[in-house]
């Protein structure tokens, strides 16, 4: 519309070149390629966290003593909480300096 403001995101991102960025999702065909290389120690020996099994020992500590004190509601707000913080946990870790991101 010739009287209206132009938006000053879409104008940004077209000055940077990505302005078809909010636009693009991941492909279902492609999955997530891991890190090339540590950002601290610049190594290639990169691993994925194993959360899984952490996390699975965690629910059992929590929900068995939740039974055990019959107190099952603080321990299903405990494990909500504990499940935010294995999902915002680092997924990568450097195997030669430790770092993870």
């Amino acid at each position: 519309m010739p009287g209206e403001e132009p938006d000053p995101d879409e104008f940004l991102n077209r000055v940077y070149g990505v302005d078809h960025a909010e636009s693009v999702r991941p492909s279902e065909e492609e999955p997530a390629r891991p890190p090339e290389f540590c950002d601290e120690c610049g190594s290639r020996d990169i691993r994925r966290v194993q959360k899984l099994r952490g996390y699975v020992l965690f629910l059992l500590i929590v929900f068995g003593l939740g039974i055990a004190v019959d107190q099952t509601l603080p321990a299903l707000l405990i494990a909500l909480a504990g499940s935010i913080f294995f999902i915002i946990a680092p997924g990568w870790r450097c195997a030669s300096c430790g770092h993870r991101w």
